[in-house]
């Protein structure tokens, strides 16, 4: 008669309805669940990001959202596995099993705490392998994790239907930043250096930012900022626009493929993941970024060469950069630490990958198409959501029993009754 296998509940706790990186990380690991709703009942306990704002626009997601959260409300009962998108001191025991989901860090060592805090949790999944290795290669006399202990599960490439903005772009060749305005992200450098590079040009920088928020002081602030960067930059005939805001999806992959936006730059100290790179990859738009970190996962594509070894070419621009310790004013306690090390882009290789690029597009046009049906081949929703299924099959095996058997368990139990 066949087999059933048992529903699992699963709970699910994280910034879900922010508008942040662990926002969509969270949203992530939810549709990958709701992708076999004969697999889980799930139930989810939002959190905060930050100061970030949360996203109540009235979507069939966010109606599914905004369930499983009332449903949570009312569960008495245990959970069977937790899976927790937050940073690792923040996890806690929900469940019968729990994970622990991040992105890990963006420098070169993770704290003791986190360490400990990947030891004290069932199992770890991270966004990229730079995470991962961080994650094994932080060892403080006996205390380490195993690398068995921590999975590798990426983002999807999203199927979106990019909607017009209408820019009035003045400039016809324009690059494009999407970056919180934090010493993380190194927006400055980036602005500047492409100002100093284009002086005397009729080309465009679009910057999609943001310093804590979007509201209106915040975009005050931030204009004041730009202006601030750029300030030595006298007579400049190149232009960079800052889009500020609330952005769906659509309108976020609009600005990736709109047809005067040609190339995607970032100067960033250091990507858990790098989201927006992301995007920007399996959207066709050329990447110019420092070789370092979570963003190498995809801006190489793999190969085995004749001999059957297995090697990687990249497919975007790189930009050189130095190792160094990440400045004070990005010291976190127990989270980014004062000895570790992070990427800082050399202003010559970045200036001069943004003139290749410029010069010599059709080629790097050509690379990136390339990459893009690589990265949509290989890290597709399919293929990332099934990486969650096995995970949590693995850790939380599903009863599977004959039907046969359980009618005649029903039967019994009628039978006892009588």
């Amino acid at each position: 008669m066949g087999a059933i296998r048992s529903m699992r509940t699963i709970l699910l706790k994280g910034p879900i309805l922010s508008r942040s990186g662990y926002g969509e990380h969270a949203r992530c690991v939810f549709r990958a669940l709701q992708s076999r709703p004969d697999l889980y009942d799930v139930y989810i306990e939002p959190t905060n990001w930050g100061k970030t704002s949360w996203s109540y626009s009235a979507t069939d997601e966010n109606k599914e959202i905004i369930q499983c959260i009332n449903k949570r409300a009312h569960y008495q009962g245990t959970f069977n596995v937790s899976m927790q998108v937050l940073i690792p001191n923040e996890w806690q025991n929900l469940a019968e099993k729990n994970i622990g989901i991040t992105a890990g860090i963006e420098t070169d060592l993770a704290s003791a705490q986190w360490v400990q805090c990947c030891r004290d949790i069932d199992h770890v999944v991270v966004v990229s392998n730079h995470a991962k290795d961080v994650f094994v290669n932080s060892v403080y006399d006996d205390l380490k994790v195993d690398a068995s202990h921590i999975d590798v599960v990426g983002y999807p490439v999203k199927i979106t239907e990019p909607e017009d903005m209408n820019l009035e772009l003045e400039t016809d060749f324009n690059f494009l930043a999407v970056a919180q305005a934090g010493p993380r992200k190194c927006l400055d450098a980036t602005v500047r250096w492409f100002a100093e590079e284009f002086k005397d040009e009729n080309v465009g920088l679009v910057v999609k930012a943001n310093i804590v928020n979007n509201s209106v002081p915040d975009r005050n602030n931030l204009l004041a900022t730009f202006k601030n960067w750029v300030a030595q930059v006298q007579n400049r005939k190149c232009k960079i626009y800052l889009l500020h805001g609330n952005l769906n999806d659509n309108q976020i992959h609009h600005l990736y493929h709109n047809e005067k936006i040609k190339c995607f730059v970032t100067t960033a100290h250091g990507e858990g993941f790098g989201l927006p790179i992301f995007e920007a990859a399996y959207s066709g738009l050329p990447v110019i970024a420092p070789a370092w970190s979570g963003h190498m996962d995809f801006l190489y594509k793999k190969f085995k060469k004749k001999n059957g070894k297995p090697d990687k070419k990249p497919f975007f621009t790189k930009v050189k950069y130095n190792l160094e310790k990440v400045q004070s004013n990005a010291v976190w306690e127990h989270v980014i630490e004062a000895e570790s090390k992070w990427a800082f882009s050399d202003e010559k290789s970045y200036k001069k990958s943004l003139r290749n690029v410029y010069d010599a597009y059709q080629g790097k046009k050509a690379m990136a198409d390339e990459l893009k049906e690589y990265i949509v081949e290989e890290m597709s929703e399919e293929k990332i959501y099934q990486k969650y299924v096995d995970i949590v099959n693995e850790l939380y095996p599903p009863e599977v029993f004959e039907v046969s058997e359980w009618l005649q368990e029903i039967e019994n139990n009628l039978e006892t009754h009588e």
